[in-house]
């Protein structure tokens, strides 16, 4: 009896060890790709790493995980003129990524889902004298963002509001246009005045082979863009395809 009792013990001991250096390992697992990802895509801020599956260790051998969530920081995306746009908190959800390369450099995953708020505020500094915010309901019931203008035309201090439509453009590229400027074609120039400031474009050239910008949607609190794709190549793989 007493040697079952011993036993028991050394199986639970042995199990609870286990399961720490399962959780160790993913720990360190998750930081590596954390330093691979930021150095492969050059963010300032490395991304954090959620790998999820139980066990790890088990994923790790067979170069095949369950699924994995990311959140990065500090995305700029290309915009007219140079200006770039901040993203912060990317959130993207990966599904059966598969790690190969010698130095397992290279990762496919079956499906990825990612979305993003962009807020106001850093719409606004992206743009020149624009103030981006919340505009409401349009005519047809959606909402819209209200850029206000507030700068000097033809030697007098202008400050004008027109609503604008954000979409997103060939899979990689957000729009924002000015809609409803009609009431300004009272003052000669105005119009192309406001649309010169407030109509861009803003790319991001990194996004992985397989993800397309799918969907934009305004809110009170920002603009939320959606991407998703299937058969997503990430790592050296990715690289060598630019």
């Amino acid at each position: 009896m007493r040697a079952l009792k011993i036993t028991a013990v050394v199986l639970v001991v042995l199990g609870l060890l286990t399961l720490a250096a399962d959780r160790v390992a993913l720990k360190m697992a998750e930081s590596d790709a954390a330093e691979r990802i930021e150095k492969e895509y050059g963010f300032s801020q490395r991304p954090e790493i959620d790998i999820k599956g139980f066990p790890f260790l088990t994923q790790l051998m067979s170069r095949e995980f369950e699924a994995v969530d990311v959140r990065i920081d500090g995305i700029d995306a290309v915009g007219s003129g140079g200006r770039a746009l901040r993203l912060d908190g990317v959130r993207g959800e990966l599904e059966g990524v598969r790690i190969s390369g010698d130095d397992w450099n290279r990762a496919t995953a079956d499906k990825a889902d990612g979305k993003v708020t962009i807020t106001y505020e850093d719409i606004s500094a992206a743009l020149s004298v624009v103030d981006v915010s919340y505009g409401g309901k349009g005519a047809a019931g959606e909402n819209k963002v209200k850029a206000t203008v507030g700068t000097s035309f033809l030697g007098q201090r202008l400050e004008e509001s027109v609503l604008g439509k954000v979409s997103v453009v060939d899979g990689d590229t957000i729009r924002l246009r000015a809609t409803g400027v009609d009431n300004l074609k009272g003052v000669p120039g105005l119009e192309d005045f406001v649309r010169d400031r407030m109509d861009y474009n803003w790319t991001i050239n990194d996004l992985p082979p397989g993800i397309r910008l799918t969907d934009v949607e305004v809110t009170e609190d920002g603009i939320v863009v959606t991407g998703s794709g299937t058969d997503v190549e990430l790592g050296d793989e990715r690289s060598a395809k630019k």
